[in-house]
């Protein structure tokens, strides 16, 4: 029992950390110029068209960022759990 409470552990702060750093990514400034308020300045010197159709694009965005970044962090827990249960099995 407790290595089943300790693999989904490991996958809980995975996703956690995972969701912080897109939280980050989509909400705050920052280099990498991918986040929506970024998105959104870049697109008012654009046409009417042009402007509707990235905001019509950007809940796409947002959803696929946060999926992709659900897609990660399962695959890094279950690394992570691989790499911390090779030890205790030999």
């Amino acid at each position: 029992m407790k290595k089943i409470a300790s693999q989904n552990m490991i996958t809980v702060l995975t996703l956690c950390l995972v969701y912080y750093a897109a939280y980050i990514l989509l909400l705050e400034d920052n280099c990498l110029h991918v986040s929506i308020s970024d998105i959104l300045a870049k697109t008012h010197h654009l046409e009417l068209r042009e402007h509707l159709i990235v905001l019509g694009l950007l809940p796409i965005y947002i959803a696929s960022v946060i999926f992709g970044s659900t897609i990660f962090a399962l695959h890094l827990a279950s690394w992570v759990r691989k790499f911390l249960c090779r030890p205790m099995n030999e």
